[in-house]
């Protein structure tokens, strides 16, 4: 039998559906849930968030399908906390990610495979990017864990090396490796009751490398921007007649390809779905780790430096065929910390109490808003960044000096989103009371935001290959890198 859902949960939503047209219908039997997360996606390069360009033809209709959140914010714009966050609930400063020396999830964590495996869920996960493997804990609560850019088969050999030189590390795992990896684990694990996959695609995350039949699209659609090359990040080099590229048009049409490429890969996987007469049954649920910075706020091709919308606003898409209503979007910012207890009410479960993110069920039915704030952290300098959210407003702190002097901002920002998105007018002195009210509400959450106490015990080194993997994609600082051991050292 498929597991039930809990009386509770079921007379809520009877409840809601007597007050108003059904909106998050009630069922008997907990859907499947199919979590797709896309590393370095920008919302605003999707079509259903506006772009100019068709980078995202199936992701588009998966929106039109279900919810589409407009305003969703990431709680750290870095691949290991925003997925910690994620997949916890709880915020990098609770869940322990987010100290350096970088430490794995702590096991004291209650992942949402955890929780889904303890309602029975067969639990699946395949990854593509090296700060998401088994080193950084996060295969915690999965049956089967696959990353991408290991094949058991082979052994260790130079040209195994060579794939992880910066430029190439694409070649060892990228989106039709994750898809077809996924569909497989898809296969095995849809011979149980239900089940839980997430999959996490690192295109695209540069260095921008799109396959060749994706090189010539939107050639004529980008501006030349030509920069220093010194300002462009040394793994996202690319070379024309021997010489890097400074034009920032042609990096911005590579990243758009990476787009559409994923995008492909994603249609691939849902029309897998749909044959095996699985997509009626199964929640497909669709966001990013973090943006990426690609001319905005004095940084280039970069992410995790600062608490800007380029890289804190990510896509959230939630689908669930005659459960969720098609077509609705929510404007109000939510986080992307909710998405944990949201998925858990709709299989009919609730979080567990260290849950610090709130269901965004009521504000897809329009029950009740979502949380009045939203949080962000941010940066590598110490102290880190804070910003907060409410409605249109975006309250920014950079607490550290030299954070001031690279961005040449203030300590406090104030941003009117809703006419400034790319938050270029600081309007902290015209709204005081708006900035004193985000002061405030930013003070509390740091005040009773439980901070991460567990064991201060040094980690073992990462091995050789780990490091290599995290300098192809841009963390030069990884021969300093910590992590777990894996489980057969």
């Amino acid at each position: 039998m498929r597991l039930a859902v809990s009386g509770v949960v079921l007379v809520a939503l009877l409840a809601s559906a007597c007050r108003r047209e059904p909106e998050v219908a009630p069922r008997t039997a907990p859907p499947n849930v199919l979590l797709i997360s896309i590393d370095t996606l920008r919302a605003d390069r999707l079509g259903s968030y506006g772009y100019r360009l068709p980078t995202s033809p199936r992701i588009d209709r998966l929106a039109e399908q279900g919810v589409r959140f407009d305003d969703a914010t990431v709680p750290w714009p870095r691949t290991w906390p925003a997925m910690a966050s994620m997949l916890t609930g709880t915020y990098p400063a609770t869940n322990g990610v987010a100290f350096r020396p970088r430490r794995p999830l702590p096991r004291e964590n209650e992942t949402l495979a955890e929780a889904l495996g303890a309602a029975g869920y067969a639990t699946g996960a395949v990854v593509a990017n090296v700060n998401l493997g088994r080193r950084f804990g996060f295969d915690q609560g999965f049956d089967h864990f696959v990353e991408s850019w290991v094949d058991p088969t082979r052994s260790r050999s130079e040209s195994d090396d060579e794939k992880l030189l910066p430029g190439r590390v694409k070649a060892s795992t990228n989106a039709t490796k994750v898809t077809d990896e996924g569909i497989a684990l898809i296969e095995s694990l849809a011979r149980r009751e239900a089940f839980f996959v997430w999959l996490h695609y690192l295109d695209p995350h540069g260095p921008y490398r799109p396959p060749a039949k994706y090189e010539t699209l939107w050639r004529d659609e980008y501006v030349r921007r030509d920069v220093p090359i010194h300002r462009v990040p040394r793994y996202q080099w690319q070379y024309r007649d021997g010489e890097p590229i400074v034009d920032l048009g042609h990096y911005e049409a590579q990243y758009d390809r990476e787009i559409r490429y994923v995008d492909d890969e994603i249609a691939r996987l849902l029309e897998h779905l749909e044959r095996r007469g699985l997509s009626e049954d199964t929640l497909v649920v669709l966001t990013a780790d973090h943006g990426e910075l690609l001319n905005e706020h004095r940084e280039f091709l970069r992410h995790g430096t600062s608490p800007y919308q380029p890289e804190a606003r990510v896509p959230l898409v939630l689908a669930l065929p005659g459960r969720l209503p098609a077509g609705r979007v929510v404007d109000q910012p939510v986080g992307l910390v909710d998405l944990k207890p949201t998925i858990l009410e709709l299989v009919g479960r609730a979080p567990n109490a260290a849950t610090q993110g709130r269901s965004l069920v009521p504000a897809i039915d329009g029950t009740a808003p979502p949380s009045e704030f939203v949080f962000l952290e941010s940066g590598w300098t110490e102290p880190s960044q804070l910003a907060v959210r409410k409605g249109r407003w975006k309250l920014v702190q950079l607490r550290a000096p030299r954070d001031r002097r690279r961005f040449r901002r203030e300590t406090w920002e104030l941003y009117d989103l809703g006419g400034d998105p790319a938050e270029q007018n600081d309007v902290l002195r015209d709204h005081p009371r708006v900035a004193a009210e985000l002061r405030a509400a930013l003070r509390r959450w740091r005040e009773t935001t439980p901070r991460y106490a567990g064991s201060s015990d040094e980690p073992e080194l990462l091995d050789e290959q780990t490091r290599a993997m995290l300098r192809a994609l841009g963390y030069a600082d990884a021969h300093v890198e910590r992590a777990r051991p894996a489980p057969s050292e």
